[in-house]
């Protein structure tokens, strides 16, 4: 982070209109740009993620133009309250793009891997009660090194410069704290605990990270599987199309066949009433 990472970033804030309801608003849609910490002192509490635009000039002006001033200001670590796999708030899929060229349909289309997002949602504002920044990047191992990173800058933060929840109490200015002795096997023996605590929480962390990268490849699949079955059904629903095309087709010509095989049939009775009328009158006149 601190060298800087190319991602495509959506910024999207919720907002509660005049009646009570609320409305997504895109301040960034699918805009490049360079994610870097920059650290103003020594504390993270004083860490900031910058945003600048990927580009030259001219797609940088169009860009600034495009997204709100609001959406590419720095981002503090102390704002960031949650740091999640995957796009979470907001169907991946449905992302928007910046402009309604065929490019953009290119690039709604490749926001189909969930394993490819990360989001991090941030402390809400007088304007926006909800903010969430959205990540797309080029691979999942990236994605999860960024992860892993500011899910540990996060936690550094809350023991080291936050308010500690495990910390054992002090006790240096009690006289009796020097008079206490504690055999160095029972100290030996409290270290191992921990450690077998530390190592056991460490592979349920990793198990869990396998999980993750197995769901996110069960969801790819899956999501696969469905492409193929709307592609499917949409050709299906091609085919029943021209075949009913087909069949409204042969349905007139059949109508109009019909139609003039009554017009035979009639001519074809009057013909054989004209032939029996003339084949009268000429035994009539045989007759006489």
């Amino acid at each position: 982070l601190e060298e800087g990472i190319d991602v495509t970033m959506w910024q999207l804030s919720r907002k509660i209109e005049l009646g009570g309801s609320e409305k997504d608003e895109f301040g960034l849609k699918s805009t490049a740009v360079t994610v870097k910490m920059h650290k103003r002192g020594d504390m993270y509490v004083q860490a900031v993620l910058n945003f600048a635009l990927r580009g030259g000039y001219i797609s940088k002006a169009i860009g600034r133009h495009r997204s709100s001033k609001a959406a590419l200001e720095p981002l503090s670590l102390y704002d960031i309250l949650e740091v999640k796999a995957g796009c979470s708030g907001y169907d991946h899929s449905q992302l928007p793009t910046s402009s309604k060229s065929s490019k953009a349909k290119k690039s709604k289309n490749d926001n189909k891997q969930a394993s490819l997002f990360l989001t991090i949602k941030a402390t809400p504002t007088p304007e926006a009660s909800f903010r969430s920044y959205i990540f797309k990047f080029k691979s999942r191992a990236v994605r999860n090194d960024v992860l892993n990173g500011l899910r540990s800058i996060l936690a550094d933060m809350q023991i080291y410069e936050g308010v500690s929840i495990s910390q054992i109490q002090d006790n240096s200015e009690d006289e009796e704290a020097d008079k206490v002795m504690v055999p160095l096997g029972e100290v030996h023996k409290a270290i191992n605990r921990e450690r077998e605590l530390y190592d056991r929480l460490l592979l349920l962390l990793l198990q869990g990270q396998e999980d993750l990268q197995e769901k996110e490849d069960e969801l790819s699949h899956m999501g696969k599987k469905l492409d193929q079955v709307v592609r499917d059904s949409v050709d299906k629903d091609r085919v029943q199309a021209n075949d009913s095309k087909l069949i409204m087709q042969l349905s007139k010509k059949l109508e109009t066949l019909l139609m003039d095989n009554e017009d035979l049939r009639d001519q074809n009775d009057r013909l054989n009433s004209r032939l029996v009328s003339v084949e009268c009158e000429k035994m009539n006149l045989m007759s006489g």
